[in-house]
């Protein structure tokens, strides 16, 4: 595989992962659904999983923000790249804005499969684990 193939990857992982950061925080659970494909899945520990993306904007629907709120993801490692499909993991840390100001409410981990399909990225799955 050529370093191409691999910057290509690994530069469509990083846009989509930050997409979703922002639309999941915008609350725009139509944008957010778009980043995965007709048949992707995205697993929450201890909310559930969502099959396809219909779903998936449902499901996100259902806790989309009532006041400020920010994902920040770091320390993104894109763990295996082919022609069609990246894995990525990274951390993530939420934050929402009350009454005393930002708050960390929770971090935990996300593991991403996004493949390609006519030259365009999308997730495949992505499972988001919360550290306690």
């Amino acid at each position: 595989m050529s370093t191409s193939t691999e910057a290509t990857a690994a530069a469509a992982t990083q846009a989509a992962i930050g997409a979703y950061a922002q639309a999941l925080d915008t609350g725009r659970t139509d944008d957010l659904a778009e980043l995965f494909w007709p048949d992707g899945v995205a697993e929450i520990a201890g909310i559930g999983t969502f099959e396809g993306q219909e779903a998936i904007r449902k499901g996100y629907e259902a806790f989309a923000p009532t006041q400020p709120q920010l994902h920040l993801v770091a320390n993104t490692v894109v763990t295996a790249v082919t022609e069609d499909e990246a894995t990525a993991v990274s951390d993530l840390a939420y934050f929402q804005r009350g009454e005393a100001g930002w708050a960390v409410r929770m971090v935990g981990r996300y593991d991403d499969t996004l493949t390609r399909r006519d030259g365009v990225w999308r997730f495949q799955k992505r499972v988001t684990t919360f550290q306690p």
